[in-house]
């Protein structure tokens, strides 16, 4: 139990800008979502329909 008290007293002292840990997972998380949406269409499909 030490170990994982440590550990999130280690993660709460890590705050990026003064902003949560989870304020930053979720940016990240919409990040990601944004730039797979923005990838997607990249590739042409080379599919020639059924």
């Amino acid at each position: 139990m030490f170990l994982a008290e440590a550990a999130q007293d280690a993660a709460e002292q890590l705050k990026l800008f003064g902003m949560s840990n989870k304020f930053w997972i979720v940016i990240l998380v919409l990040v990601l979502f944004v730039v797979a949406i923005l990838t997607s269409s990249y590739n042409e499909d080379k599919t020639k329909g059924l």
